[in-house]
């Protein structure tokens, strides 16, 4: 009986001790925006959002960021480097049906559906200068 007992405290200390080491694993970088690309098979399949994923590439250089949001909504977003136009981006939003908004600030467009009130929404900033766009979805559900 007595062996027993031992075996059962050490188990629930294992247990226990596991629980916290996870727990410590993930929050570490719980309000840290991640940067990775399509090689990083964990990041790339258990974060990335799957409209961002599905984005089409219009680059050969691009990478992916989530940021987990910290008091605001969650988002993901593709930056591509060494672009010359966002075309195919704004044809893929319309194909998912989303329609751009205009008026507010300026420094990129916002992409909404309509009559959706407060749900997702994209963000597409294109800056012709570095050649450089970004495609950010916030998730506002």
């Amino acid at each position: 009986m007595f062996k027993l007992l031992k075996w059962v405290i050490l188990l629930i200390i294992s247990v226990f001790i596991l629980g916290l080491l996870l727990e410590l694993f993930i929050a570490s970088g719980i309000n840290e925006s991640t940067t990775y690309t399509e090689n990083d098979f964990f990041y790339y399949h258990f974060v990335t959002d799957k409209d961002i994923a599905k984005a089409p590439r219009i680059a050969g250089d691009y990478y992916f960021k989530s940021y987990p949001g910290d008091g605001y909504a969650p988002s993901n977003a593709i930056i591509f480097r060494g672009v010359t136009s966002i075309k195919p981006l704004r044809d893929y939003l319309i194909q998912l049906g989303y329609t751009r908004s205009y008026g507010g600030v300026v420094q990129a467009e916002l992409w909404a559906k309509p009559n959706q009130g407060s749900g997702d929404c994209f963000y597409l900033h294109f800056n012709t200068a570095t050649g450089e766009a970004e495609l950010v979805k916030e998730l506002n559900n």
